[in-house]
């Protein structure tokens, strides 16, 4: 790269280069991508849903009544004769009625795909809204813990929460982890946006390596007895404590559990 190149880029913005409030904040949020957390609005969903139902089953038994009532039943056995415009309307309605429905019930679901937001995250977006400005009414949304969601977080449940551990750590007994490359984000000293792969590659290290004794224990145990009848129990409890551990900190599924097994 051209040195030339390099001194004529403009620096990074600092969280603290934004104005206060929303545009602080809003750059604060920016820089981790947990912090997009944000409500799911699952009671207000489901009463849209039960309305919505609720019309189609309507427009549905009128269809029903209006079928049993029918006087000409050739209106019934050829749509291409049917002059019933009562009918016509109706199926019109329905139809339209239930696109919105099938797309109401897509996003839904895919809304409820989403991971809940961590209260770590939570009490992170609380205390930074609580030393600005921002209107209480307006960071109201984050009392309402269960439905929250973040956009953000990865699936991996158990690793994001040993991350999260490894970084807590690594902040209370490490007073140079501040000023460690990766915390550009911010020039607030009580501010932590790591970005670096330190903390990646201590939770890999230390979720791999009980793994792998998990898995290479019953090797060795299984070497050192000579009883048949033992090394199938070590081989079972092996890995009845291998599926176990696998199936609370993992979202697998049981076809999942029995490959793993099997393999």
């Amino acid at each position: 790269m051209n040195p030339r190149e390099t001194e004529c880029r403009p620096p990074t913005k600092t969280i603290e280069d934004y104005r206060a409030d929303y545009p602080r904040f809003c750059a604060y949020v920016a820089a981790n991508p947990d912090f997009l957390v944000c409500r799911r609005f699952l009671r207000l969903r489901s009463w849209l849903l039960c309305l919505k139902q609720d019309k189609l089953s309507q427009l549905e038994e009128q269809l029903d009544n209006l079928d049993q009532n029918e006087a000409s039943p050739l209106f019934l056995g050829m749509s291409r004769c049917d002059r019933n415009t009562a009918r016509t309307s109706l199926l019109s309605q329905a139809s339209v009625l239930l696109d919105d429905y099938d797309s109401f019930l897509e996003k839904t679901h895919r809304i409820l795909g989403y991971v809940h937001a961590l209260p770590r995250d939570v009490t992170s977006l609380r205390n930074w809204m609580m030393n600005g400005s921002l209107n209480k009414d307006e960071r109201r949304y984050l009392d309402q813990q269960q439905d929250l969601i973040s956009l953000g977080s990865s699936s991996d449940a158990a690793k994001k929460n040993l991350e999260n551990w490894v970084e807590d750590l690594l902040v209370d007994n490490w007073e140079g982890f501040r000023s460690i490359p990766g915390h550009e984000a911010s020039n607030d000293p009580s501010v932590y946006l790591y970005s670096g792969s330190l903390i990646r590659r201590i939770t890999d290290v230390l979720m791999l390596s009980p793994i792998a004794l998990l898995l290479l224990c019953p090797i060795i145990i299984c070497v050192l007895i000579t009883s048949t009848w033992a090394r199938i129990a070590v081989i079972t409890l092996a890995t009845l404590i291998y599926l176990s551990i696998l199936s609370r900190l993992t979202k697998a599924k049981m076809i999942e559990l029995v490959l793993a097994g099997s393999t």
